[in-house]
Parts: structure tokens; sequence; C-alpha cells
């Protein structure tokens, strides 16, 4: 295995490298978001290679593939493209294509092998690319022409996307290498394609990983903000790559419940892009993820043409529904939710909801409430403009999500925000016992 290692204008070529990606440059992204880290790398779909050969299925026949061309340039019409010379850098890119057009091993219907065994095909395939990117990259770091900086950056996107591949198969040595490339490139040229391509290679890994595993591991969550925050740091003039990354990382921790991992992203959109119209929606986001112990403002319409308004209704306890006719996580939690609701006293506790459905049909929600045996003061927005996420209280707290339920002291104030009602069991169970009287403790 091949390995190198970047530092400002000097570079060795050593012993290791073998790793995929799926990041990005700032002008195409390397890891489309719809990727599934459960799935391997799959060959390009193309109607035609780059001789012309059609292209069945996204795979070329072996036949067509072969060795390159010997002679020493090709006719297309009246014009000539001279073929890359044996070892140049265009070369190497040229093998690149080559080998990514060409079926997984020997067999054009390598696809019907073991997943075991397609598993291997696809690290010798991404080993091979990593090896001829290294190669092509070798040959212009130092070339600071236009036409050697395009070359060098397409093998750098190539050494990624393979290195990524690899990374994600959890080895550590090819783990370390995707770190160490975003690393090099950036002190090589902080500016450049390659080292922002780099750093979106290094979040696409944390976010894959944090997808599947952040539920068991929620290092990974952590890493994916931590990530998204040093990139705004190292490329804030990447604005329109930025600012989405960091809300994709703040929602992710968020919905993980790493609260102030969340709130430190969304935080980073405020301070570093004040002007960016972003901004408002990270701002209503933060007012909800720092709302425990303050006063809720909460106010609206009803289904029932009367008006409700948190702030009339101290006095005990209350709890705020938000939610859809549509929301499947509501649905399913909405038994429990009754059963909790069902063993307190109505005059302990105070339930108002908040409809978010997006569309105007009254006698729909009503008939939901109805159906369920749901006797909650609920907040409507006749306006169509202010339906779904555009109601006021939604948008005043960056509400993303349904279900969500908040617990208000008698006071007035935020106790608990959470989007599962299992969190909020326990102070709802506490409303079910009666307050002990004085007498009652002293026996």
């Amino acid at each position: 295995m091949m390995k190198f290692t970047w530092r400002l204008g000097s570079w060795m070529l050593a012993a290791t490298m073998l790793s995929g990606c799926g990041g990005g440059s700032s002008s195409a992204p390397l890891v489309e978001e719809k990727l599934d880290a459960t799935t391997p790398n799959k060959s390009l779909t193309l109607t035609a290679n780059d001789e012309g050969t059609p292209v069945k299925n996204g795979v070329v026949p072996t036949s067509a593939v072969g060795e390159p061309r010997q002679k020493t340039d090709v006719d297309e019409g009246e014009h000539k493209i001279a073929a890359p010379e044996k070892d140049s850098p265009e070369w190497f890119i040229l093998q690149i294509t080559r080998l990514k057009l060409r079926p997984l091993g020997d067999d054009v219907d390598a696809f019907s092998q073991s997943p075991d065994k397609q598993a291997e095909l696809r690290r010798e395939r991404n080993e091979q690319l990593v090896n001829l990117a290294t190669e092509a990259i070798a040959r212009t770091h130092k070339n600071k022409t236009e036409a050697g900086q395009r070359v060098f950056d397409l093998a750098v996107h190539h050494l990624l996307e393979a290195e990524l591949q690899l990374a994600l198969t959890g080895d550590k040595e090819h783990i370390d290498a995707i770190y160490e490339h975003a690393s090099s490139l950036y002190e090589r040229d902080p500016k450049s394609k390659s080292a922002i391509e780099a750093g979106q290679v290094l979040i696409s890994f944390a976010r894959l990983n944090a997808q599947r595993f952040g539920q068991q591991e929620p290092k990974w969550i952590e890493e994916y903000g931590r990530l998204a925050r040093q990139f705004s740091k190292s490329f804030p003039k990447e604005e329109r790559h930025v600012i989405p990354i960091l809300f994709a990382a703040g929602q992710s921790c968020e919905f993980h419940g790493l609260t102030t991992d969340a709130i430190q992203c969304y935080a980073t959109i405020q301070d570093q892009f004040p002007e960016n119209p972003a901004v408002d929606q990270a701002t209503a986001i933060l007012r909800r993820l720092n709302l425990k112990g303050q006063p809720l403002q909460l106010a609206g319409p009803t289904l029932r043409g009367g008006y409700v308004n948190a702030a009339e209704m101290t006095g005990k306890p209350m709890l705020v529904v938000f939610w859809t006719t549509q929301a499947q996580p509501f649905v399913k939690q909405l038994p429990l939710l009754q059963e909790l609701l069902g063993q307190i006293d109505s005059e302990r506790l105070n339930v108002v909801s908040v409809n978010l459905d997006d569309d105007d049909n009254e006698s729909a929600v009503q008939t939901f409430l109805e159906t369920n045996g749901l006797n909650w003061q609920t907040i409507f927005q006749t306006d169509a403009e202010k339906r779904s996420w555009n109601n006021p209280v939604a948008t005043y707290y960056g509400i993303q999500s349904v279900p969500l339920y908040w617990v208000i002291s008698s006071k007035g104030n935020v106790v608990e925000t959470s989007n599962n009602v299992r969190q909020i069991e326990p102070l709802l169970r506490k409303l079910m016992v009666p307050k002990k009287t004085s007498e009652n403790e002293q026996k």
C-alpha cells in the first residue's frame, strides 16, 4: 500500500492509502445527502464510455475496456486528440476513469457474487484507485499552472472518494488517512478547492457514522457537530456550504438529545454570518433550545373560535403539545399520552395543543380530536399563510418537527421540553398523586 504526507510544498510518497470519498468540492458534492452509509459504492451509470462504447445498466462489457490504445493520438473527425503519455498525471487519471467504468473483478456479472465477495472486490478497486490517484498527485503537487492544478484537484477528488469508502469500513488506518489529508491540504493552501473538498469529506464521514451508529455511540454525533463548526471557521468565505452544514449538524445533535452541541452549531451561524437571512431561523431555534427556565410566549385562535394566551393560564401546570394528524411519531405516542392524562385531574393540569397541519381543513383536525377523545384547547390557524410551519408559534420558536411536548410550571416558566412523551412521563406522574398535607406528613 502507498501512503503519502502533504506538507506545504514538500510531499513524501511512503506506504498506505486506501479509502474513498463522498464529500464534495465547492462545485460538486462528493457524497450525496441521500447516500445510504450501508450501500457500497456502485459503478458509474452512463450511456456510453469515453470511447463511445454503449454502457448497459451502468456496466461496460469487459471487451470494451481493454488496455489503453497504443497509438499516439486519436482521430476525432478533422481533429486529433493526443493520447496522454504513459505515466503522466493525465495518464493516471485516464486509468482511474477506465477502472471506474470496468465491472468489479473479472466477471461482468460480479454483482451476483456473495455480499462478502462484492465487498472484497470493492475494497480492491478502491485500493487501486487510491494508488493511481496518489501517483497523479505526486506528479502535480508542485505544478502551479492552471492545467496542472486542474489535474491535481481531480486526482485529490478521486483519492478522497476512494478513501472515504474504505474509511467507512471502520479501519482505523483509513480513518486516520482522511483526517490527515484534510489537515495537509489545508496547510498546503487553505483557500484551495481540494482543501474545501477534504473538509467536506470529513464531515460526510462523521455524518454517515452518526446516521448508522449515533444511538449507540453518541461520539459520532458530537464529532459531526465539531467538524461542522471547524469547517465554518476554516472556510468562512464558503458561506453557501457552511450554513447548510451547520444546520444539518445542529438538527442531528438536537434529534439525539445533544442540546449543548446543537446550540453551538446554531450559535456559530448567528455569530459568524450575522447578515445572512438564515440567521433569523437560527435565532428562533436558539430561542427554543434555551427555553428551559424562561416564561412561555404562546397565544393564538382555537378551533372553536376562542383565543388562548398562556400568560393568562398561570396558577397550575400546563402541558403544550405540538402535533399534526399525519405525524406518525405523534400518532404512535398518543396512546401513552392519553393514558397518562387520563389519570390526572383536569383541575390540576391545563393542556393546550398547537396543530401544525399543512391544509386548512378544520373539520379533519376536529374529527381527529373527537375520534381520539381529545378535549384539548387547540390553537388552529384558519389563515392558510399561517398554517403548518408558518404558524406564528412555530416560526417564533424555530419548530422543525413534531411531536413536541413542553411542560410549564404553575408560574408560567418552561420546565421541560422533549420530542418523546416518555421523557416527560415522570413530571406528569407527579401530578397524579395528591399533594400531602402537613397533617399527613406528620403522620
